[in-house]
């Protein structure tokens, strides 16, 4: 159980609270896959949101934006 705890500490970047460690590893083996599975979906949409709103700036800046915003 101990594996799964630090699994899942590690995805929370915080201690487990108390009442998860009376799940099974599976359950928090499960609970650790749903939260990166979230973290890289938000991910891809703040990515798709930063694209999306480079279409307001004109064309020919949108090189030189890119470069400031993602360096």
């Amino acid at each position: 159980m101990d594996d799964a705890v630090d699994i899942l500490e590690e995805e929370l970047g915080a201690p487990v609270p108390d009442g998860l460690t009376q799940l099974s590893d599976e359950q928090l083996l499960a609970l650790a896959d749903l939260l990166q599975d979230a973290k890289a979906r938000g991910q891809e949409e703040l990515q798709d949101g930063v694209e999306d709103s480079l279409n307001f700036v004109p064309r020919l800046m949108r090189g030189s934006v890119r470069k400031i915003l993602f360096g």
